[in-house]
């Protein structure tokens, strides 16, 4: 406002009054004019400063009043805006104070703006004073105003908080059952090693008793061929496969070869140094687990020496590749995809075999999550299960 007002004052005019400040003709077109200003601004004062120079208090030259008899100010009085609150006066930029409390006034704010002549040179500056309690009201209004806007964001953040618990909460659910299922995944393999040692052991026990049966009966040549043939079972102990470069896919492939000897089974893998990382081991372990358990069931209906397992765990550089291969009866193809159902279950022609469907459908619920594929062979006493992963 008060650049506004400084650009409508006459700058000849008001140059000619400060020359000879007195209540000239030019004196009293600007005092009108400021006037004027005042009424429409609703300003407690507008008026014209003069600065000395920077120690010195500003003096009023012309304020914004009523043409009457009244004594309103003099010309020249010192202004009561602080010293401390005007410094940018002097370096001819516009001021601000802070709330001013004047026991005659009451409390208000000054702003100014230098006023400049045609040639650009600063004769003075204008000044506003408005009561703080204007700037109440005004405040007052705009929060008025803007209550529906805050109302609306209040609830917004409530919104927001509540949408916040509710993720946190389904989030600690599903963590909780993530925790549970690997839990489960891992007593489950556990077990089965706890089984396979009870069985390695439980044959340990039988073999010495051969031996020593053996011995006692003087056949040392039988004694000896019977241990060469323990040593050779031995190697085969020995020789578990351990270099994959995943921790979780070693053991698993561990506990899976001495689950497949126990059955009598030749089980071969084959694990490329791809670490595995883009898949999380639990699920990486539950893919495996269920096919290879899968593969056991099938594969012990089948005579001692044609029990075959083979498998394969590598990438191609778009994605990981895992095959389960193995011998057993041929699923028909009628009930290649019945086989994912939850609980699913056929019959063998010489006896009862039970397909792992729960087994099933957890690998392909996994798959899908990674979007990945999953198929299924089977024929010529072979089937064959590839599970596709991308790698990103």
């Amino acid at each position: 406002m008060a650049a506004s007002i400084a650009k409508t004052i006459d700058t000849d005019a008001y140059e000619r009054f400060l020359k000879k400040p007195e209540r000239t003709k030019d004196y009293w077109k600007i005092r009108q004019s400021l006037y004027e200003a005042q009424k429409h601004t609703a300003a407690l004062h507008v008026y014209t400063l003069s600065f000395q120079d920077a120690k010195s208090r500003p003096k009023v030259m012309i304020a914004g009043f009523p043409k009457d008899n009244q004594n309103y100010y003099t010309i020249g009085m010192d202004c009561l805006v602080p010293l401390d609150q005007i410094q940018q006066a002097f370096t001819n930029k516009p001021y601000v104070t802070g709330k001013i409390k004047d026991p005659h006034y009451g409390e208000y704010i000054s702003a100014g703006v230098p006023i400049q002549n045609k040639q650009g040179e600063t004769i003075g500056f204008l000044s506003i004073d408005i009561e703080t309690t204007t700037l109440e009201r005004i405040g007052a209004t705009v929060i008025e105003n803007s209550m529906p806007s805050f109302f609306i964001s209040g609830l917004l953040v409530i919104l927001l908080l509540m949408i916040f618990f509710i993720i946190q909460k389904w989030y600690k659910r599903e963590l909780m059952n993530q925790i549970g299922e690997t839990e489960e995944t891992y007593h489950v393999e556990i077990h089965s090693l706890v089984q396979s040692v009870r069985s390695l052991r439980h044959d340990f026990a039988n073999h010495i008793q051969v031996l020593n049966g053996l011995l006692k009966l003087g056949k040392q040549q039988e004694a000896l061929d019977y241990s060469n043939l323990m040593r050779e079972e031995a190697k085969v102990i020995y020789q578990l496969p351990s270099n994959a470069k995943n921790p979780a896919l070693s053991v698993l492939s561990q506990i899976k070869t001495l689950k497949a000897q126990n059955h009598n089974i030749d089980i071969q893998f084959h694990i490329s140094n791809s670490s595995f990382d883009s898949i999380q081991s639990i699920d990486l372990v539950k893919i495996l687990s269920n096919l290879i358990d899968n593969a056991i069931d099938a594969t012990c209906e089948l005579p001692h020496d044609q029990r075959k397992i083979d498998v394969y765990c590598g990438d191609n550089n778009v994605e990981y590749l895992l095959h389960v291969t193995n011998t057993g009866p041929v699923i028909p193809a009628e009930e290649k995809e019945k086989i994912f159902i939850p609980g699913y279950s056929t019959k063998s022609k010489n006896a009862e075999r039970k397909i792992r469907g729960q087994g099933l459908y957890i690998v392909k619920k996994i798959v899908e999550t990674y979007h990945g594929e999953i198929h299924v062979e089977s024929l010529d006493g072979k089937t064959y299960f590839e599970v596709k992963l991308p790698l990103k």
